[in-house]
């Protein structure tokens, strides 16, 4: 049963909007590691050698970690793996082990690279969890077209959100007319999709009635809008999402409708056959999910033929379809809290408090 879609406001100039959603299935994607970097290579007896952390250039969970090098005399510590520049990797590389005779290699650091992307793994823990707070479920879209809070006279403080782009780069001009209009050349960035940030928290943004640039703390029930028993939507207990407010429009009340690319199109497109160079953008309103009827493995293959050579998007769809299960219009509580700088980082906005 499809929920309810919700349109939002594209603000000056146009109207973006949100897909509702289909039942979900059970089989996720898998994302792929990095390659192994190598073991370090010993040294003489009297210096052992650097064991280097792997690298991570591949998609999903981070490379794993090489041996440090056969020790001598107290052979130095292997280093931990940490991501290349524009790589797509984990948010953290593993720890580097012992060389014989060595110390352990510290943690990996963080990716900088890129264009903002982080991959779909980390190790950072969620918030405590929700107490009392109120109840909404959760829509998906993906349309395309320029959020609402990036026009200047939607914000009040500071910068408006980032769009970009045919081609996922950012622009310069924030009043840029919208791509949903005709001859407009704003987009949504590419980057505006869902991420991982450890095994129970993930970021995101979301089109909502609400202040724009505002970020809520997400703590899913295990439980589907849909009224079904969703396995899909159940898989979600014990996650957290933190999520920002980038659009509006008509939405209900308890509703927050989620960029996820290929979530759904809706009335208002800026994709197909325009930004994507094709019609095969799944339902209108649930997009690859309800297209496939929940076959996550249709899903999977409509990402990567629509979304070749778009690696943000290739993992906003990993990140659909494995963290978050393919789940169909799944329940949560929320509550308002402080947005963390990656996201406010990732999109340009304010925190409005």
């Amino acid at each position: 049963m499809s929920g309810v879609s919700g349109m939002k406001s594209g603000g000056i100039g146009g109207m973006s909007v949100g897909g509702s959603n289909a039942n979900g299935g059970t089989l996720p994607m898998s994302g792929s590691g990095g390659a192994q970097a190598g073991t370090g290579t010993g040294g003489t007896p009297s210096s052992g050698g650097n064991g280097l952390g792997g690298s991570t250039p591949g998609a999903g969970m981070g490379g794993t970690t090489a041996p440090g090098g056969a020790g001598g005399n107290g052979a130095t510590s292997g280093m931990a793996g940490t991501f290349q520049g524009g790589g797509r990797g984990g948010n953290m590389g593993g720890a580097g082990r012992a060389g014989a005779g060595g110390v352990a290699g510290g943690a990996g650091t963080s990716s900088s690279g890129g264009s903002g992307n982080t991959g779909n793994t980390g190790n950072v823990a969620p918030p405590p969890d929700i107490q009392g707070g109120m109840s909404a479920w959760a829509s998906r879209y993906w349309d395309c077209c320029k959020p609402a809070c990036g026009w200047s006279a939607h914000v009040s403080n500071g910068s408006p959100a980032k769009s970009c782009d045919k081609s996922g780069n950012p622009l310069s001009d924030n009043d840029a007319k919208n791509a949903c209009e005709s001859g407009g050349n704003a987009y949504a960035c590419f980057s505006d999709r869902p991420w991982q940030v450890g095994d129970k928290l993930s970021y995101g943004f979301v089109a909502k009635n609400d202040t724009c640039g505002r970020c809520f703390h997400v703590q899913f029930t295990g439980t589907s809008h849909n009224g079904s028993q969703d396995m899909s939507s159940q898989s979600l207990v014990g996650k957290h999402m933190i999520v920002q407010v980038i659009n509006n429009g008509a939405i209900a009340s308890d509703q927050f409708d989620f960029l996820i690319p290929g979530g759904g199109v809706g009335a208002l497109d800026a994709c197909t056959n325009n930004q994507f160079s094709t019609s095969d953008l799944g339902a209108t309103y649930g997009g690859f999910l309800a297209g496939c009827n929940g076959d996550h493995t249709c899903v999977k293959n409509k990402c990567q033929t629509v979304f070749a050579g778009k690696q943000d998007l290739l993992d906003g769809c990993d990140w659909f379809l494995n963290w978050f299960n393919g789940a169909d219009n799944p329940n949560f509580t929320f509550q308002k809290i402080a947005c963390p700088a990656e996201i406010t980082q990732r999109s340009g906005l304010n925190d409005p408090g």
